[in-house]
């Protein structure tokens, strides 16, 4: 049994340093997803009567009101000579008045380790994200909800921890986690460390103590030795095990993508389809409202309407966090890095149909129920929610931008 567990350990580390070597070679190329089919929202409204809800998104809509803009769809060629050079020179997008938002730009680079004891840190991060031996029966490790090939999700609409218990949320993508404030959907951890602490006691998650977490990296001689090596001690305390495993998660970066020769200046890459997706970005689909900046995300909390306020899957979100009536229904903003290999999307992983959900996005979202007047709790839907009044051929050129991210 000690050997078979020696052995497995000894795997996990391989495994651990070429992943650690994998991700330090970032940027690489990611495939573009092909599980999402292209023109998903005209095919459907093809098959609808004209005068129904789907049916109508056939129709041309008038776009005089934005740059670019006809009274029947959009000008190609303005779009094309509109869109030259870096996003500084492109149409501004559309801010509500008093939001703060910051500009498509590159995502910072990764720091190389500045020493032989940074170094060891790092690969020490790195094995111990990969290990299961921090749960309590050595059934799940951090890779096993943070899956690079999905963007560091999972694909599971709720992540699924030890005894495979299954959580209330999914896991979230892992992109924006090294520049963010507060962790979780909630934010109720204030670091990364916090949150590797939380994650390692979460009855749905790994299930175990952190005393017995540790206690189990001290028992292994590959971890004692880099254990020397960084701090001149044989034995980790729980801190240095917790920032050992941040300071690899901040090394996460998004595979460099079409979108990042785009916005470093290479516009002509895009197709007319894709164009137009970045313009309905950028503009009459106000993503920009939330997703800005490199990793595309304000790292905030709104309400898009999804916390099934008095219904069976009830999720108030961040006030669950803080009781502060404030956050009612707000969640973490994700990055959208990636997003097209993210799937299922949203806090509760309810949708598995990225062209179904920014349908949804275009008729406003979800509709919370009850009486504000009569119900203080009732969760108040984010002031950038709205209807945006896009079409079928908008709605697709939207996610074949988004596949690109």
């Amino acid at each position: 049994m000690k050997n078979r567990l020696a052995n497995r350990q000894a795997a996990g580390l391989r495994t651990a340093f070429a992943a650690c070597a994998m991700l330090l070679l970032m940027p690489c190329a990611m495939a573009q997803n092909t599980h999402i089919e292209a023109d998903a929202t005209t095919r459907l409204a093809k098959t609808r009567e004209p005068d129904t809800a789907l049916g109508r998104l056939l129709q041309p809509v008038d776009n005089r009101g934005f740059e670019c803009g006809k009274a029947d769809g959009w000008d190609d060629a303005c779009l094309k000579a509109r869109y030259q050079g870096q996003p500084a020179h492109w149409p501004r997008p559309v801010i509500d008045m008093g939001k703060n938002w910051t500009e498509m730009s590159a995502v910072p680079a990764v720091q190389p380790p500045a020493d032989a004891k940074a170094r060891a840190k790092l690969e020490l991060g790195t094995a111990l994200f990969f290990d299961a031996g921090l749960s309590r029966k050595g059934g799940v490790s951090c890779a096993s909800c943070h899956q690079a090939g999905k963007s560091f999700s999972d694909g599971l609409a709720q992540a699924v921890g030890e005894d495979k218990l299954m959580g209330r949320r999914r896991a979230q993508t892992l992109f924006a986690a090294p520049f963010a404030s507060h962790l979780f959907w909630d934010g109720r951890a204030a670091s990364l460390e916090e949150q590797a602490k939380g994650s390692i006691t979460n009855t749905f998650e790994m299930n175990n103590t952190l005393a017995a977490a540790v206690a189990h990296v001290n028992s292994q001689h590959h971890y004692r030795k880099m254990s020397r090596q960084i701090w001149g001690r044989d034995k980790l305390t729980t801190d240095q095990m917790v920032t050992a495993i941040s300071t690899f998660v901040r090394t996460i970066r998004p595979p460099t993508t079409k979108a990042d020769a785009v916005i470093a200046g290479e516009t002509a890459l895009l197709n007319d389809q894709q164009l137009l997706g970045l313009h309905m970005f950028r503009t009459k689909a106000r993503c920009m409202n939330c997703h800005s900046g490199p990793l595309l995300t304000d790292n905030e909390f709104h309400d898009l309407g999804l916390s099934s306020y008095g219904r069976r899957n009830q999720d108030l979100g961040r006030f669950e966090a803080t009781r502060n009536k404030a956050d009612l229904g707000q969640f973490r903003v994700p990055s959208l890095r990636g997003v097209s290999q993210a799937g299922p999307w949203m806090h509760n992983g309810q949708f598995g149909n990225l062209p179904g959900l920014l349908r949804l996005y275009n008729v406003g979202m979800g509709a919370v129920g009850g009486d504000p007047e009569q119900d203080s709790y009732v969760p108040p839907k984010s002031a950038h929610i709205k209807a945006l009044n896009l079409n079928a051929q908008e709605i697709d050129a939207l996610v074949e931008w988004l596949k690109i991210l």
